[in-house]
């Protein structure tokens, strides 16, 4: 039994792992993952602490992905598919009514640099309304957490973003290029495209 269960601790940060068979759990101080894999099936249940619970399902190089903001309603969908490298993927805001569709190959290219700084900006004004709000949380967390739900979406999305930041240094591919078609009733069309190059 010691080649199917494996638990591992990590303390700096916090951090829980637990595989049991086709059956684990992934917990740190920012998430937490439940995912089921028997053969090339695998479906994951996760959930941002403040933000998104997501649901994912996949069947080799297919995956599926809705996620619903339980504080604010918003909900996302996401189709995509893998294939000799490339990477194609649809996406939907549906309380937004925005649609994409997206193409990579190699390593994946990190958002462009207005949609970077959308971002982070409004990670800003989130972080600056939620501090300047402050001393009405302890009379009341709840009705404060509900009145800036979209701040704390707004954080967690750059908390993510900078994580995906970080983790681009651990892709072995040196070179990728991308694609993108953006909808949304305020921008209308919006076509985005890139290739970079790692030495």
């Amino acid at each position: 039994m010691g080649d199917k269960f494996d638990i591992k601790y990590s303390l700096l940060p916090p951090k829980l792992q637990m595989q049991l068979w086709v059956l684990a759990l992934d917990a740190n101080t920012s998430n937490v993952n439940l995912a089921y894999s028997p053969g090339a099936f695998k479906t994951s249940l996760d959930y941002e602490y403040g933000g998104n619970l997501k649901a994912t399902l996949g069947i080799r190089r297919y995956s599926l992905s809705l996620g619903v903001n339980p504080a604010n309603g918003d909900t996302n969908l996401r189709l995509g598919m893998v294939y000799r490298g490339f990477d194609f993927s649809a996406t939907s805001d549906i309380s937004k009514r925005s649609v994409g569709l997206g193409i990579t190959y190699g390593r994946k290219l990190l958002l462009f640099p207005d949609e970077l700084g959308t971002v982070f900006n409004s990670a800003n004004g989130g972080l600056l309304s939620m501090a300047g709000d402050i001393s009405a949380a302890p009379n009341n967390p709840l009705a404060w957490y509900k009145l800036h739900s979209n701040d704390v979406g707004a954080v967690t999305k750059a908390i993510g973003l900078g994580r995906q930041i970080a983790d681009q240094g651990k892709s072995s591919d040196r070179y990728g290029f991308g694609l993108r078609l953006n909808y949304n009733p305020q921008s209308r069309l919006t076509v985005y495209w890139g290739m970079a190059v790692y030495f």
